[in-house]
């Protein structure tokens, strides 16, 4: 169990205010930015992000019962175009069935065994899990998203770390969940490095993610491993809920059109 210790007393009169926005990187001065460039400087920096145009790996999931033994396991391929715009495709076998859900950047479709599931939450599936995805992977970059708002929130200790928070909310319109969620990301206070986040995904309801396993890749310092729990508002969690593991990571992997193409996925099953 992972819970936050806040240290509310030493930075809480700092305040609250949201950064304007300027710079090659979209960040102003202020406390924010300051730890919000640490952050990225510690992932390898905006040069060697912004050099990257796709990605391709393998992600595991692994689903946790209250007892801590495993419900159940998912192994899915994502491939993401970074720059200079988004697309995604991200496809697993679910009880002898293909899944493939494709992103273009604008529309989303699902795909079942090469045919395009209409109902609605197969479309909210296919946006929800391939933006989702793409956004937690390409953290703590996208602290310099166009639309978002960051904060200083209370320093806490996680998992005997002492460690920096920021709060990230986005205007309404960015992306799909945009003035919908509020993000508390917590940095290595000496590093830099991502530790863990407390998402408010709904009033009312909360989750913790602790980010594990840093490793080099293409230049840049990636966590490998998720732990994700239940919590409430103070970031106080129960049981580890989910275990999530990034393997086999290769930048600038051939992501053409058809394969991120709505129109020849949907004619072709693809």
């Amino acid at each position: 169990m992972r819970s936050l210790v806040h240290l509310g007393a030493v930075l809480g009169l700092l305040g609250a205010a949201a950064v304007t926005r300027s710079g090659p990187d979209g960040l102003a001065p202020g406390r924010t930015t300051e730890i919000a460039r640490r952050a990225i400087s510690h992932a390898g920096g905006w040069d060697a992000w912004e050099a990257k145009k796709t990605v391709q790996f393998r992600k595991t999931t692994r689903r946790l019962r209250p007892d801590g033994s495993i419900e159940s396991v998912r192994v899915e391929i994502h491939r993401y175009r970074l720059h200079p715009s988004f697309a995604a495709r991200i496809e697993w076998e679910d009880e002898g069935k293909r899944i493939v859900l494709i992103n273009d950047g604008r529309d989303a479709i699902k795909l079942v065994d090469g045919k395009r599931a209409v109902e609605q939450s197969d479309v909210n599936q296919a946006r929800n899990s391939t933006f989702g995805s793409h956004y937690v992977f390409c953290m703590p970059f996208k602290l310099a998203d166009p639309g978002s708002h960051l904060e200083v929130a209370d320093p806490a200790i996680v998992a005997g770390r002492r460690a920096e928070g920021v709060r990230v909310t986005y205007d309404r319109g960015v992306g799909d969940a945009g003035g919908l969620h509020t993000w508390t990301y917590y940095f290595d206070a000496e590093t830099g490095g991502l530790v863990a986040n407390l998402l408010n995904y709904e009033p009312g309801k909360y989750d913790f993610t602790e980010y594990l396993n840093e490793r080099v890749i293409g230049r840049l310092r990636l966590p490998t491993r998720r732990h994700g729990y239940a919590a409430d508002a103070r970031g106080k969690t129960g049981p580890r809920v989910s275990e999530i593991e990034y393997e086999d990571i290769q930048f600038d992997i051939d992501l053409s059109d058809p394969l991120v193409d709505l129109r020849v996925a949907a004619g072709t099953g693809a």
